[in-house]
């Protein structure tokens, strides 16, 4: 006895749906919402070039800011946890404008030879607190400028091996707390 059963499918409605099988979000994807957004194009020709032998399964050690042994079109992940410019002996000291330069350099690369449908994944802590520099940000805006389309951020949660020390200010009079910052991003873009 075959007692296949026919879902019927949901909709955007005006308070979400309990479900998301068969679900039509055309509706909410072609909201205003969504108007001043990059959208993926649903005909893309899928591109797929051959890394040479001479760029298998090998380290270069190199700024990536050109990626000369990469051709277009070859790679399908790209990870990467970039220089935070914080000071380190690899760093330079570049103010935000050059650094965020110095990244889109690559991050254009990136776009290069990534395939249609590749994703890149970078994990990005923001730093200091007088002010606070939310890096992840300009990452993200930066890379949207550049074609990426954002797919989603992993929020890791480094909690569990961050200091102990709770201290927000002076000793019994914290006049100026902040919070402690114990995460960082994995941002996904596509």
């Amino acid at each position: 006895m075959d007692e296949t059963r026919k879902r019927n499918g949901t909709e955007t409605s005006a308070f979400g749906s309990p479900s998301r099988a068969n679900h039509d979000s055309s509706k909410f994807y072609s909201s205003r919402l969504y108007e001043d957004f990059p959208r993926a194009e649903n005909n893309v020709d899928f591109t797929e070039n051959k890394v040479p032998e001479t760029a298998l399964d090998r380290v270069f050690c190199k700024s990536s800011e050109k990626m000369n042994e990469i051709p277009n079109n070859s790679i399908h992940l790209m990870v990467t946890s970039p220089p935070y410019n914080v000071g380190k002996l690899y760093d330079k000291d570049m103010s935000i404008a050059e650094y965020r330069n110095f990244l889109s350099d690559v991050w254009k690369e990136v776009y290069r030879v990534l395939v249609p449908g590749g994703r890149a994944c970078i994990n990005m802590a923001n730093l200091g607190r007088k002010p606070y520099i939310p890096l992840h940000t300009f990452i993200i805006e930066d890379m949207i400028k550049l074609g990426f389309l954002m797919r989603g951020e992993v929020i890791w949660d480094k909690g569990a091996t961050a200091s102990s020390s709770v201290a927000w200010g002076t000793y019994l009079s914290a006049k100026n707390p902040v919070l402690r910052d114990s995460h960082e991003y994995i941002l996904i873009l596509l």
